[in-house]
């Protein structure tokens, strides 16, 4: 028995160690990242995983089911585009966290947990768990939570779901979260550790496989709309996203998120939109002078620090079609000195 924690490590980088020489994952969480894009990229390419069995809730009047239905659209396409097997079962009494890597449909080893199958679950919260290496042991959970879940989603009910709920909240709105004005942190005082900010960075390709983003084009000096496949509910107003150029890979400039997101046309591939301010418009004015690429910002940076908020130390998912990626805080500095640099 192994204890795991996101202190000392992380689930992130226990997982990559949890999936090797198997090829098939379990997945028991109630609550989902809603953008798989990342740690699959991350976990799932470098392995030999050719399956994944996700169970999850996915309960009624819930006000999370719209983050629930990005994330198996994310799951599922994901899965997918890659020619891996997958199932989801709902379990709407499921509590428990568990991940349970497989070889030929044998056990081979496990993690029982706190930390749920989302970003800060698996890298920022303080979580902790025990890796056991009991087939046994870990052939019976699989079991009990076959047993008590429901039917694997087919794949029109799969797309029935999502198509429903994207429905009601287009039409009603993303309900905000309750907030009351009442703050009790002044009598807490806090050890001397590593305080990360409130503030979120992301990079986000502008473009497509089929119409790159033309050396001739440069993006607003003032408010910029950029786009997005889903609904970037991860992204708020006040945040950071470093825009770069599908064809090239250069970097275009820096942005600050001065809107919600909403939908600017339901037709289009791309129907969510945030408008964001431009930072440093003398750099984009000027990009195509710049040889700021996705892969000089990564080698001119330690790689034995994360670049990824959730931990991972290359940003591969942007490779498998993923709209954004969100950074850790340090790398995401570490780009922005390298826009500001260049002039």
């Amino acid at each position: 028995m192994q204890i795991v924690n996101n202190i000392d490590t992380n689930h992130f980088n226990e997982l990559k160690e949890l999936v090797k020489d198997a090829d098939e994952l379990h997945i028991i969480s109630p609550f989902l990242m809603e953008s798989f894009d990342d740690i699959f990229a991350e976990v799932i390419v470098p392995s030999e995983i050719k399956r994944i069995v996700l169970f999850t809730t996915l309960k009624d009047n819930d006000p999370e089911l719209f983050k629930k239905a990005n994330s198996l659209h994310s799951f599922s396409t994901w899965c997918v585009s890659q020619a891996i097997a997958f199932r989801i079962h709902i379990d709407n009494k499921l509590h428990g966290k568990i991940y349970i890597a497989c070889r030929n449909s044998n056990p081979l080893r496990g993690i029982i947990t706190s930390a749920n199958f989302t970003d800060r679950g698996l890298n920022h919260n303080h979580e902790w768990g025990v890796q056991i290496d009991d087939p046994a042991a870990l052939k019976k959970v699989i079991n009990d939570i076959t047993r008590v879940s429901s039917h694997a989603l087919t794949h029109k009910e799969l797309e029935d779901i999502i198509i429903k709920i994207d429905s009601y909240f287009r039409n009603t709105g993303i309900p905000k979260a309750l907030k009351i004005d009442l703050e009790v942190g002044s009598f807490i005082k806090h050890k001397s550790l590593v305080k990360n900010s409130d503030l979120s960075y992301f990079i986000k390709p502008v473009g497509h496989s089929k119409e790159p983003f033309s050396t001739s084009r440069k993006l607003s000096s003032d408010i910029e709309k950029l786009h997005f496949a889903k609904r970037p509910s991860s992204v708020n107003i006040g945040d950071i996203i470093i825009c770069y150029a599908v064809g090239t890979a250069k970097l275009l400039g820096y942005f600050e998120v001065v809107s919600d997101p909403y939908i600017w046309d339901n037709a289009s591939r791309w129907s969510w939109e945030v408008q964001a301010k431009n930072l440093y418009p003398k750099y984009s004015e000027t990009w195509t002078t710049f040889e700021n690429t996705i892969s000089s910002i990564q080698a001119t940076y330690d790689s034995n620090l994360p670049v990824t908020y959730v931990g991972g130390k290359t940003l591969g998912a942007l490779q498998f079609g993923a709209d954004k990626v969100r950074l850790s805080e340090e790398f995401g500095k570490h780009v922005i000195n390298i826009i500001e640099g260049s002039i």
